[in-house]
């Protein structure tokens, strides 16, 4: 799995969870549980590489703006951005998911890959775009 891929994920999490009303959406909110080590892992990542290409004094100081944000100059935005969008791509370890009680999760298709232990159930309107 690559981080983007993780991203997606998260996002479709994100706008189905609602307010933990149904049991899918309860499971959903578990299963967001267990990926939290990988988005946190992810995140450390990031923060990594905005520090490298922090724009630094001639002390090598770190220069903040007046919220104690990081400053980029042009080149380090450039160098920022590029290694984000390989970090992005770049895939990382991840054991599937064992879903004990799948119940309610069929809807919930974009966690295939993700987990064991569940057969998802793509809308028609799905099915019918991938022909």
């Amino acid at each position: 799995m690559t981080y983007r891929e993780l991203l997606i994920l998260i996002e479709n999490i994100k706008l189905n969870i609602g307010q933990q009303e149904t049991k899918g959406q309860k499971k959903l909110f578990k299963i967001y549980e267990k990926l939290k080590p990988s988005i946190d892992e992810f995140q450390a990542k990031i923060e990594d590489i905005r520090l490298d290409h922090a724009a630094v004094d001639d002390k090598g100081n770190l220069i903040l703006n007046d919220k104690g944000e990081y400053n980029f100059n042009k080149e380090g935005l450039k160098k920022l951005k590029a290694d984000l969008k390989k970090l992005e791509d770049s895939e990382f370890e991840f054991k599937k998911i064992e879903v004990m009680n799948p119940d309610g999760l069929e809807p919930y298709w974009f966690l295939e890959g993700w987990t064991n232990g569940v057969t998802y159930v793509k809308p028609e309107k799905e099915q019918e775009e991938e022909l």
